[in-house]
């Protein structure tokens, strides 16, 4: 059973949230957490913690004042700390914005995990496509992580970082298309 006193971190947590977000959080999410927030809660390290109480600052910071409930403060809570591939949004940003800025293409590039290939790829080009601000494809980053996170926990393998296809080589010869539209050409005599 739960320990219902303040001094636990559930409340700690519950308290500061409550703090920051006034009557809004006890709307959304009721003055006292449930089995379901206290499971989650009682799971987080207190840097983790630390960690998604700065996100919920950030996020009031930029215009969205609303408290998370609790689908959204897991989806937090993956952002700050890693899920098992043990990478973050701040990490995946880093390594992308290390590789744009390295001048090398993405085969070329001493990734730090294979997974990062994958991810700031997919970023590149639908960031290209959709021409996304900064905060868009931070934001598509972690959709990505999460995304990656549900098929390796599916058993889904990694694939490995792969050198892209070169094109063939033309021979210095006509190719055989060449050949028959010569043939065809030739008067008959």
């Amino acid at each position: 059973m739960f320990n219902n006193s303040p001094d636990t971190p559930v409340w700690q947590l519950w308290d500061t949230m409550i703090k920051l977000y006034s009557n809004r959080w006890i709307t959304k999410n009721g003055n006292r957490p449930n089995e379901l927030w206290i499971a989650q809660i009682a799971s987080m390290t207190a840097a983790q913690v630390t960690a998604v109480c700065q996100e919920c600052i950030k996020r009031c910071a930029s215009g969205n004042s609303w408290p998370p409930d609790l689908a959204e403060f897991i989806e937090l809570m993956a952002k700050c700390q890693g899920g098992i591939l043990g990478l973050n949004a701040r990490q995946i940003m880093a390594e992308y914005w290390r590789w744009r800025k390295s001048g090398k293409n993405a085969a070329e590039f001493l990734w730090q995990q294979p997974v990062l290939f994958q991810i700031c790829t997919e970023m590149f080009c639908t960031g290209s496509q959709r021409n996304l601000t900064e905060k868009e494809l931070e934001k598509l980053g972690s959709e990505l992580l999460l995304e990656w996170e549900r098929k390796v926990a599916s058993g889904c393998p990694i694939p490995a970082v792969r050198a892209q296809l070169t094109a063939p080589v033309k021979s210095s010869g006509p190719t055989p298309a060449e050949e028959l539209l010569a043939r065809r050409r030739k008067p008959e005599r």
